[in-house]
């Protein structure tokens, strides 16, 4: 990847609970390795192939799974107002037609909805 191009990029990278979710870590090392600053939105169906901890550990920044457990700010507005891209992958079609419907019932979504990029 050309680093310029991400160079201090902010990037939310969402992850929904799919096989292929070792992929995203994969994306996330890459993007972080072209100098991206990369915040992982995880649903809880990707926990269970993937722990937070394996995302942190490749980005070395923390990851938001729950959207009631993060510190005083809220957190999903926030990564959605300062994102220059925002990627979903994997994308389940469970999310995606939650997305399609305006749902925002867990990080993922809620992260989505408030994206400005």
């Amino acid at each position: 990847m050309d680093n310029q191009i991400f160079d201090h990029k902010k990037i939310v990278l969402a992850v929904t609970g799919s096989i292929a979710v070792y992929k995203a870590v994969d994306l996330a090392s890459k993007l972080t390795q072209a100098g991206a600053l990369v915040d992982v939105v995880m649903s809880e169906s990707a926990q269970r192939f993937v722990t937070p901890l394996t995302f942190q550990s490749v980005t070395g920044r923390p990851v938001h799974t729950d959207m009631w457990q993060e510190q005083t700010h809220v957190q999903h507005v926030r990564l959605g107002e300062q994102a220059d891209l925002m990627v979903v992958a994997p994308a389940t079609a469970h999310t995606i037609s939650r997305l399609a419907q305006g749902a925002a019932d867990n990080m993922v979504t809620l992260t989505a909805l408030t994206a400005r990029c």
